[in-house]
């Protein structure tokens, strides 16, 4: 019996399975991140929807006191 042909027959799956994945695309390649379409009013009374990469809300500071 060959015993080294057949534990590297027996190997071969092993280290196959160990071999590195392959990278991830560069950003340019990616697919864009899209965020669900709901809104929320912020404390201000503006509407916003979800902001990519995290697909948050974020609301704008007031940057001058509302007129009255």
């Amino acid at each position: 019996m060959n015993t080294p042909a057949l534990f590297a027959a027996a190997l071969l799956p092993w280290l196959a399975a160990c071999a590195p994945t392959t990278p991830a695309p560069p950003a340019s390649e990616r697919s864009p991140i899209v965020c669900t379409q709901d809104v929320l009013q912020c404390p201000d009374g503006r509407f916003v929807g979800r902001t990519p990469p995290g697909c948050v809300f974020v609301c704008p500071a007031n940057t001058a006191p509302a007129a009255r």
